[in-house]
């Protein structure tokens, strides 16, 4: 998780624990002890920092949040707006002076307070989630565009090889690696489950990443048949031991491109 959300995260969490505190204060004020002006300092704190929280991130929900804290109805016909009688705003500055006390007959204000307070709560705590769906489809298409890449640089590399192994080598890891990291990101963009074999391994194969995909109806059989030839020609590449052949690096590098083309 990145920094920004971090963040985000504790900032929300700093205000969760005033918003609990403020729910004991509008209790107790229900139950006429004297709260103010507590109630209306930590209720303005919470509303402010939650708000600036939320136009921070450009927040899809900022006018049902603002409409918590003031809220109005519309008439039948549409023609004019009434006042609720308790939302955040009028609750919280319940009993700053002696016009607006609360009254031991006024039991609604406290169940509508809260009504509109729980809302507005859920609404910040959602705004991480907004963030890391607006989020998903940068990082991925970042990936996908350094997978592209990857696979230009092995291109170059090999067709300025001259046939030398060492760089036949090179361009063929590069084209592996450049595979695997489509695969991931196409496993990660449509939030599959990758399943290790065995499970304690500490980090995914190839054929985890194949099976994830034929599993999911991603891929076909033959298709996993034949990226497994690929990923083969790439681990010879990094092996010294293993031959290598300009022809197989070629058609791995080229089959690679194509197929994560198709594959996403």
């Amino acid at each position: 998780m990145n920094t920004k959300l971090v963040q985000l995260e504790q900032r929300i969490n700093e205000l969760e624990k005033l918003a609990n505190e403020i729910v004991k204060l509008a209790k107790k004020l229900f139950d006429g002890q004297d709260v103010q002006p507590k109630l209306s300092i930590n209720g303005q704190r919470w509303y402010r920092g939650a708000r600036e929280l939320l136009v921070q991130q450009d927040f899809s929900g900022l006018e049902e949040f603002d409409n918590c804290y003031e809220h109005y109805h519309m008439g039948k016909r549409g023609d004019y707006r009434s006042r609720a009688f308790s939302d955040i705003e009028q609750y919280i500055n319940r009993g700053t002076n002696e016009r607006n006390k609360l009254n031991p007959n006024q039991g609604d204000h406290l169940d509508l307070f809260i009504e509109f307070f729980q809302k507005a709560r859920s609404l910040l705590l959602s705004v991480v989630d907004e963030v890391l769906s607006k989020e998903l489809p940068v990082v991925t298409q970042l990936s996908f565009t350094v997978s592209a890449d990857e696979f230009t640089t092995a291109e170059e590399i090999l067709k300025s090889s001259n046939n030398e192994e060492v760089f036949i080598r090179a361009s063929g890891v590069i084209a592996r690696v450049a595979l695997e990291r489509h695969l991931h990101t196409v496993i990660d963009s449509r939030g599959l489950q990758l399943v290790l074999n065995p499970p304690n391994k500490k980090k995914p194969t190839a054929n985890d990443l194949l099976m994830t995909l034929v599993k999911n109806n991603i891929i076909t059989a033959i298709q996993k048949s034949e990226l497994d030839s690929l990923f083969a020609i790439g681990n010879n590449c990094a092996h010294v031991k293993e031959n290598v052949k300009f022809k197989d690096t070629e058609r791995m590098i080229q089959r690679s491109k194509e197929l994560s083309s198709i594959i996403l």
